[in-house]
């Protein structure tokens, strides 16, 4: 059981005690409170999010691999929202690509592993490198 689930299952008994002892319009609003709060066990609450990002491409900053278990993945979208943390199936495929990605850009100043979520599921991870910068122009005096 999620933690979130865990957490309304709480509030949903401490509020149908308070409601069992009050009034039939107190249970009808308790009733409406919990129909209304259900949706609000999917959110993540500092834990790993139970959905799979959607399609599109991410830049993971930071990953955990367990092995037979499940990769644990932060991702920011690039759109200015927050970053997210996600629990992604494991795949021998998948860790080796994450691995091989997070290794290469070690070395490097300034590149990033990538992450490519694509339809059914499927992932796929890469170091990218930044565009290199043109080079700068020759200085010239002013003066002759």
């Amino acid at each position: 059981m999620t933690y979130a689930l865990t957490l309304w299952l709480a509030f949903i008994s401490a509020a149908a005690a308070i409601s069992w002892l009050g009034t039939r319009r107190q249970a009808v609003a308790f009733a409406l409170v919990a129909i209304l709060t259900l949706p609000a066990t999917i959110l993540p609450l500092g834990h790993a999010t139970p959905i799979e990002p959607p399609q599109g491409k991410y830049a993971v900053l930071g990953a955990r691999i367990d092995i037979d278990v499940a990769i644990w993945v932060l991702l920011d979208d690039g759109k200015g929202g927050p970053p997210r943390y996600y629990r992604l199936p494991y795949s021998a495929t998948a860790a080796n690509d994450l691995q091989e990605a997070m290794d290469m850009v070690v070395g490097q100043e300034g590149g990033t592993v990538g992450m490519t979520m694509g339809e059914g599921g499927a992932t796929g991870f890469a170091e990218e490198t930044p565009a290199a910068e043109p080079p700068k122009q020759a200085e010239r005096a002013l003066l002759p």
